[in-house]
Formats: structure tokens, C-alpha cells, sequence
């Protein structure tokens, strides 16, 4: 937000840039003591939406209520973070300041009245951020804090700005400007705070995209707004050093506003809501500037709406931050993967980065193209070919380094003697095998093969044919499994297998299949099991090996499948599996 005083004018109030409040949201929660101890309710709908949660707690005696402290019903599954319920004051109170700020759009009928009005608007706003803040846990607190310090600031500001505007008008700068470029400070803090809470550290590529459009829009601020105003002699010093002051504070703001989006560990609806309202604010002050260089002094009332927005931001930001603390599961801290995957440098992004990169040049060519005799329309337009070659030929490399991840990724889950998945992608497939499972219901059957006596065929035939072996069974058990099936070299000579099914009977007839298939004339011994629901990936291993070490004690080529207890099948099934384990033992 800057104010317009820096062009001097008859308009006392009209001149200058009014704030007010937002609609409000979520609830301070506080305890509402009964007859029956503190009764707590969390789920209240607010004007946003409904509490993640809707349930009732009380406790024996009249004392704060915490979750994870034992209730009526036992002790609750939910973090120990203080329970407050959602207060009807503060959503009231958001709803009065959205009011508020959209009134200062109505018709005025004196500027001394919208000066008014904004200023009364503005501390209706500030009252609704407090009370948004306060609902905060004391780990989420500090950066609205900041934020809300700033807002506090920022409303005594006006107040001195509206002040002066009505009993001097041509006071340019006054104390409620200094005032004005103070409250910036906490206001960039905090949002640089929230940014870091959520994402741990600054990765470098996000950072440096926030810059690259910064210095884009920096560089064409100083040009169009900063340098004439350095230059107008007929201001004095201090309303040249605050008129190219107000401009820069704009870009600093871009600055918050492009980290936020570009990062996306960031992306949270409370960040979402505040860089709206930063937005709303930079898109006022663009208006503005551009009224003040044609030498206009009035603005109307919707810019006022738009100045007010940022306001409404921060509160409903609050707002949501303290929604989010009061969820199941407390957001945990990013890894460094997610952190930095909001830099990766996508074909849009690149897209973006270059028009940015170019539009000063190309500002400069339109503005220089009636100058025949000026060497800058060639500069400009010479430095905009060559950074169209350049993205060109990043985004070449872009694609190659998409084909080099994908072919390692490749390598990375690929068995390379065999073809088929290693022991790391097995264990995903596993885990994933395991959870679909435990959705849809389907039978889900493990096993290990191994290769009777391949140390012996090894010996007989040579290594090159033992890997030869090893890669033609691979590839023909892959292909008798086909769909339903999933196979992974497991070590040595030993590969494990997925099969989902409907019949567990069915399942294991299609593994024992795969001992009739064996190139060269050679065996396998097979362990299987069927997952029980409820063992985890290690237990249901576990029982696949001693069911593989039966088969290969019991004589080899031949499955034996494995339960809760070995050898223990359900009657419908018994003779399916007799059939199955006989077979080769004659």
C-alpha cells in the first residue's frame, strides 16, 4: 500500500489509500463450563466451511480440557494442543470488517466521509485479525504475530494519514507515510516466517525464480516510476525519497507474492488466502501509480476494496492456520524431496521465467521504435532473440535429462541379468500389493521360487549358461503370470511372485503352473502363502521362506503352501491342494 500524496493535489482524503477489514472465519474455540464440566465442541461451521472435527469431551471437574486427556469416553486419540471452542465473536466480527470493506465501494459524499469510513473500517479489520490470531496454538502464533504488528501499525498509519490529509492537505510526506513504511517490515517478516515454518529452508531454485521475476518488474519500477520521481524537481527531497520509496515496497511485496507460488510446500489455504490479499493490494497500487502519472488525484471507491482485500486475507489466512492446527494430524515438517519439488523447472515454468527475463527488453523496443537514430531498439530486440535461443535450448536439455531420469529409474527397479523387477522394487510393489488389499478385498498370494540344484547346472554348464537360465526362466515366469501376477528377482537363483485372484485354489494351481515351465529341462521348488490381512509385509516373508524351506527339504519340485500353521488348509480346498503338493513326488 502507498499513499498517493506524492502528487500533490486538491483532494484531501480522495488522495490517499484506505484499508479495511476482512470477512472473518473459524472461531476462537473457547470452554463453555456446564453442568457436566467443560463441554467442547469442534466442527462449528464458520464462514469458510465446517471444522475438520465435531465431537463432545468433558472432563470431571471445571478445568481446562486438553485432547489426550482422559474423558467420559477413555482417552482421546488427539494431540495434547489446547481446546478452545470456535467463539461466535470472531466470526461476527469478520463478517462486520468484510461488510466494512466492501462498503468503502458505496458512494461517498464527501471525501472527509471515505477517509472516515475506511479508518473505522480499518479498525473493525484490525480487532478481527486479533481475534483470529489469539485462536492460534503458540506453535503456529509468532509469524501471524508479526503479521498482526504490522497490521496494528499499518492502522495507526492511517489514522496519522487521514489526519493530516484533512487538516493539511498538501502535506506530502506526512508522519502517517513514515509510519506506512515501517509496517511494511512486519508484514514482509511474517510472511518470510510462515514460508519457512512450513517449508524448513529456502530452496535455492524457488528462490531464485521468485527473484528472476522481481528483478523483471523491479527493473521496469525504478524506469517508469522511480527515476521520474527522483528527477521532479518540483518536489521536495522527502516526497521524492517517499514517492520512490512507496514503488519499491511494492516489488518487495511481488517478491513474497511469487515465493508462495512457486513453492509448493507452501500451498496451504492460509497461504493461498494471504497472498490473495497481497495481490489484491499490488494490483491497487499498479492502479494507482498509473492515475498519479496522468496526473490524476481521485480515486474510486473499488480501489479501496481492493486495498481493504489485503486485510481480509490476513484474517481469513489466521483463520485457516488455526483450522489446520485443530486437524487429527498435526502437518508434519517437509523433507527435503518436497521441499525442493516446487523447483523443478517444468516447460511452463520456463515459459514464464523467459517472458518475464525479456519484458524489460521488450518495454524498451516498443518505447524506442519511433527513434530511428537509436541503437536501443536493436539492443533490446538482439537480447530478446538471444534469450528466445536460450530457453530453446534449455528446455533440450530439459528433455534430455527427462529421458536420462526415466532410463534410471529404469535401472533403479530393474534386475539387470534378468530383466524383471529387483529386491527394492519388490518391496514397493509389496507395500502397494498389501494396501490395495486391504481396500478392495481381493486374495492376495506370495511366493518364492527357487531353482532346484542350479548350483550343479552352474558347475555342468558354465556361468554364461546359468545366467542364461536365470534370464529365460525370468521372462517365461513374467509371461505366464501376465497381469494379475507380479515377479521380482529376489537373490541368487530365487525369485518371489504376487498373484491376486478371487479363489485362493485357482492362485495356486496358476503359481504351480510356473514349475512345469522351467527352461532346460530344470525344477523349482515354490513356497506360497496367502496374506491373512492383517500381518504385515515382513511376518507374511517370513512364512513364504519356511514354506520354501519344506518344499526344498520335502524333496524339491513341488509347492508348499503355507497358513497361520503350515500344512493347515481349509477343507473346501484340500483336495485342490494335495493335488498340488503331490505333484512331482512320485
Amino acid at each position: 500500500m502507498q499513499s498517493a500524496g506524492q502528487a500533490a493535489g486538491p483532494d484531501p482524503v480522495g488522495a490517499g489509500v484506505g484499508l479495511a477489514g476482512g470477512p472473518g472465519g473459524g472461531g476462537r474455540e473457547r470452554e463453555a463450563v456446564g453442568r457436566h464440566g467443560p463441554v467442547v465442541s469442534l466442527g462449528q461451521v464458520g464462514p469458510w466451511g465446517a471444522h475438520p472435527v465435531c465431537c463432545r469431551h468433558e472432563a470431571s471437574d471445571n478445568r481446562p480440557v486438553t485432547w489426550g486427556e482422559p474423558g467420559r469416553w477413555g482417552r482421546s486419540a488427539w494431540s495434547a494442543v489446547p481446546l478452545r471452542d470456535a467463539s461466535w465473536p470472531v466470526r461476527v466480527t469478520g463478517v462486520i470488517a468484510l461488510l466494512g470493506a466492501l462498503a468503502q465501494a458505496l458512494p461517498m459524499p464527501a471525501n472527509v466521509t471515505r477517509g472516515m469510513s475506511s479508518t473505522v473500517s480499518m479498525a473493525v479489520s484490525t480487532v478481527f485479525i486479533t481475534l483470529a490470531v489469539r485462536q492460534l496454538p503458540p506453535g503456529r502464533r509468532d509469524a501471524f504475530r508479526i503479521i498482526h504488528l504490522g497490521c496494528l501499525t499499518w492502522l495507526a498509519a492511517w489514522a496519522l494519514f487521514v489526519y493530516y490529509r484533512i487538516h493539511d492537505p498538501q502535506m506530502f510526506p506526512s508522519p502517517g507515510d513514515a509510519v506506512f513504511v515501517v509496517a511494511y517490515v512486519p508484514l514482509v517478516v511474517g510472511v518470510l516466517m510462515l514460508n519457512r515454518q512450513r517449508s524448513g529452508r529456502l530452496a535455492f531454485g524457488p528462490l531464485l525464480d521468485a527473484s528472476i521475476v522481481t528483478v523483471s518488474a523491479g527493473v521496469l519500477t525504478v524506469a517508469f516510476i522511480v527515476l521520474p520521481t527522483v528527477r521532479n524537481t518540483g518536489m521536495t527531497v522527502t516526497a521524492r525519497l517517499f514517492g520512490s520509496v512507496y514503488p519499491l515496497l511494492d516489488v518487495l511485496l511481488l517478491f513474497l507474492v511469487a515465493q508462495m507460488l512457486v513453492v509448493r510446500a507452501t500451498r496451504d489455504p492460509a497461504r493461498w488466502w494471504l497472498t490473495a490479499g497481497i495481490v489484491t493490494t499490488l494490483v491497487a497500487d499498479i492502479l494507482q501509480n498509473v492515475i498519479v502519472l496522468r496526473g490524476g488525484h481521485d480515486f474510486p471507491g473499488w480501489m479501496f476494496v481492493l486495498w481493504a482485500l489485503l486485510f481480509v486475507g490476513i484474517g481469513v489466512a489466521a483463520d485457516c492456520a488455526g483450522q489446520e492446527a485443530r486437524k487429527v494430524t498435526a502437518p508434519g515438517p517437509v523433507s527435503a524431496a518436497e521441499a525442493d519439488a516446487g523447483g523443478g523447472l517444468t516447460v511452463a515454468r520456463l515459459v514464464v521465467l523467459t517472458a518475464t527475463a525479456g519484458l524489460p527488453s521488450l518495454v524498451l523496443l516498443l518505447t524506442s521504435r519511433n527513434r530511428a537514430d537509436s541503437y536501443e531498439g536493436y539492443l533490446s530486440a538482439g537480447s530478446l532473440l538471444l534469450l528466445v535461443m536460450v530457453t530453446f535450448r534449455i528446455w533440450d536439455l530439459l528433455r534430455v535429462l527427462k529421458r536420462q531420469a526415466v532410463r534410471l529409474s529404469e535401472v533403479a527397479r530393474t534386475d539387470p541379468l534378468t530383466g524383471v523387477a529387483n529386491r527394492r522394487s519388490w518391496d514397493f510393489e509389496l507395500a502397494r500389493g498389501l494396501a490395495a488389499a486391504t481396500r478392495t478385498g481381493p486374495v492376495l498370494l506370495t511366493g518364492l521360487l527357487d531353482l532346484d540344484h542350479f548350483k550343479k547346472y552352474n558347475d555342468e554348464h558354465g556361468h554364461q549358461a546359468g545366467d542364461d537360465l536365470l534370464r529365460e526362466a525370468a521372462q517365461t515366469w513374467r509371461r505366464a503370470l501376465g497381469t494379475d501376477g507380479y515377479i521380482a528377482r529376489w537373490g541368487g537363483e530365487e525369485f518371489a511372485i504376487l498373484v491376486r485372484c478371487d479363489d485362493e485354489a485357482d492362485g495356486l494351481l496358476a503359481i504351480d503352473a510356473l514349475r512345469g515351465i522351467v527352461p532346460s529341462g530344470q525344477t523349482c521348488s515354490i513356497g506360497a502363502a496367502r496374506w491373512d490381512g492383517q500381518e504385515d509385509a515382513e511376518a507374511l516373508l517370513h512364512r513364504v521362506d519356511e514354506a520354501l524351506y519344506e518344499a526344498k527339504h520335502a524333496g524339491r519340485n513341488r509347492l508348499v503352501r503355507s497358513s497361520p500353521v503350515l500344512e493347515s488348509v481349509p477343507e473346501d480346498h484340500t483336495s485342490s491342494i494335495s493335488s498340488i503338493t503331490r505333484v512331482g513326488e512320485s
